[in-house]
C-alpha cells in the first residue's frame, strides 16, 4: 500500500445505513461504529430509517443524520418463513420497484468511499453498483448463510422447500435485473450478498442460524449508554434490572408482580404512561425514562427481565444474569429459544395470555439458571469488547485504501 493511498483511506467519506426494521437496537449498532470512524478523521454519515432514534441516542453534533431511501409500497403483514420472504414482504421481489430503490441508493452513496449498514440490503446492492465496499454489522438474523433456499426462521413448523425457492428465486431474480443494468456480477442466492461483507457482532451461542457452520463471531461491541445509576429500592433481597417497552401488553401486570415479591427494581420504560409511573413511587419497582449505565447495573442484579433484543440478552449474560424474556417479534422470540436452551433463562411467549410471571421469576431466583449465565460470562471474561470495533474500522479503512490504490 502506498503512503497515498493509505492517506486517501484514512480520510473519506463513510456511510452507515439501516433500511428495514424499527426501533433504537439498529442506531444502537451504528452509531459506536460511526464514533469511532470519526475519530479517526473520516467524514461520517448516518442514512437511517428512523432519524429521530439518532437524537433519542445522543448522536451529538459531528455527525450528519438524514432520511435512507425505504420500500414506499404496502408492507405485507404475512409472518416470513426465510429471509427471502422478509424481503418480498418489503417489495424485493418486483424488479422495477427494487430498481428505484437502488437508484435512490445509488444517488445518497455517491462520493462514498465505504458503507456500514445494519439490515440495509439495497444499500449493499447500490454498492455493487458503485464499487464501493460495504460491510453488514449484523447479530446474525438478517444475514443467512449464502444457500439456496435461505433456511427456514421457524424451525419448529413445516416449511415447505417449494415455498422457500420460489420467494428466493424471485428475490434474486429482480436483485440480478438491478445488479445486471449496471454491468455487476450476478448472485448465486440471497444469502450472497452479505458474503465477504459481514461482521457478525454476536456469540455462536446467540446465532440464530445453525446451518451457518464455521464463522468469525466478533461478540458485541461496547456500545453507548445512559449515566444515570440510580439507587436500588427497597426490596426483599433479589434485584432485577429491567428494560420493557411502553406497550407490551402484559407491562402492568409484570410490575405489580415485582411488587408483590418485593422484587427491587431498576426499570427502563420510555413513554410509559405518566399515571401507571406516578402509581409506583416509592413502591419497589424504580421507573427510568432514560437510558442507565446497564455495564455498572447489571453486574449488581440477580435477574435481567427484557424482550429479547440481542444487545439486552448479550449483555446479561457476559455479566453472568440469567434472563426473563417477554419477546414481542420474530428475532426476539429466537434469541429467546437460544438463551433458553443454553438453561440460562426463560421465555413468556408473546400470545400467552395470562403470564405467570411470579413462576418465573422465582424460578430464576434459583441458582441453575444463573450456573448456565455465569458460565457463558466465563467462556467471553477475556474478550476484549473494543476489539470488534477496531476490526470493523481497520477493515473499512483497509477496503477504502484499496479503492483509492
Amino acid at each position: 500500500m502506498t503512503p497515498d493511498a493509505a492517506q486517501a483511506g484514512r480520510r473519506r467519506r463513510v456511510d452507515f445505513a439501516w433500511e428495514l426494521g424499527g426501533g433504537t437496537g439498529h442506531v444502537a449498532m451504528l452509531l459506536p461504529l460511526a464514533r469511532a470512524m470519526r475519530a479517526r478523521g473520516h467524514e461520517v454519515r448516518l442514512l437511517l430509517r428512523e432519524t429521530g432514534a439518532a437524537a433519542g441516542l445522543g448522536a451529538g453534533t459531528g455527525i450528519a443524520c438524514e432520511p435512507a431511501p425505504v420500500w414506499a409500497g404496502p408492507v405485507r403483514e404475512a409472518n416470513p418463513l426465510n429471509f427471502g420472504e422478509i424481503l418480498s414482504n418489503f417489495g424485493y421481489q418486483y424488479p422495477n420497484a427494487l430498481r428505484r430503490l437502488v437508484e435512490a441508493w445509488r444517488e445518497r452513496l455517491a462520493g462514498s468511499a465505504a458503507v456500514v449498514a445494519n439490515v440495509a440490503p439495497a444499500a449493499h446492492i447500490a454498492a455493487r453498483t458503485l464499487g464501493i465496499p460495504s460491510f453488514e454489522a449484523s447479530q446474525g438474523f438478517h444475514v443467512p448463510p449464502p444457500a439456496l433456499p435461505c433456511p427456514p426462521l421457524r424451525d419448529w413448523e413445516p416449511a415447505p422447500r417449494a415455498r422457500l425457492e420460489a420467494a428466493d428465486r424471485a428475490v434474486l431474480a429482480a436483485i440480478n435485473a438491478v445488479l445486471a443494468s449496471h454491468g455487476a456480477a450476478p448472485l448465486a442466492s440471497v444469502g450472497e450478498l452479505f458474503e465477504g461483507r459481514s461482521m457478525l457482532l454476536t456469540y455462536p451461542e446467540l446465532d440464530i442460524y445453525s446451518e451457518r457452520g464455521p464463522a468469525e463471531y466478533f461478540g458485541i461491541p461496547e456500545t453507548g449508554e445512559g449515566r444515570d445509576e440510580p439507587p436500588w429500592p427497597e426490596g426483599a433481597g433479589l434485584r432485577a434490572f429491567a428494560y420493557v417497552y411502553r406497550y407490551y401488553p402484559g407491562l402492568e401486570a409484570l410490575i405489580e408482580t415485582l411488587e408483590r415479591m418485593r422484587i427491587s427494581t431498576l426499570m427502563l420504560c420510555r413513554d410509559i404512561d405518566p399515571a401507571l409511573r406516578a402509581r409506583r413511587v416509592g413502591g419497589t419497582v424504580r421507573i427510568a425514562l432514560a437510558p442507565m449505565a446497564a455495564s455498572s447495573l447489571l453486574p449488581q442484579a440477580d435477574i435481567v427481565i427484557c424482550h429479547g433484543s440481542h444487545q439486552m440478552s448479550a449483555q446479561a449474560l457476559l455479566a453472568g444474569r440469567p434472563l426473563l424474556m417477554l419477546p414481542t417479534q420474530l428475532e426476539q422470540f429466537l434469541i429467546t429459544r437460544r438463551v433458553v436452551r443454553m438453561g440460562a433463562g426463560l421465555g413468556i411467549a408473546p400470545e400467552t395470555a395470562r403470564p405467570d410471571f411470579g413462576a418465573a421469576l422465582a424460578a430464576l431466583g434459583q441458582g441453575g439458571y444463573g450456573d448456565a449465565a455465569r458460565a457463558f460470562a466465563r467462556r467471553y471474561a477475556a474478550q476484549d469488547r473494543r476489539a470488534a470495533l477496531a476490526t470493523v474500522v481497520a477493515r473499512c479503512e483497509q477496503a477504502m485504501a484499496g479503492l483509492a490504490a
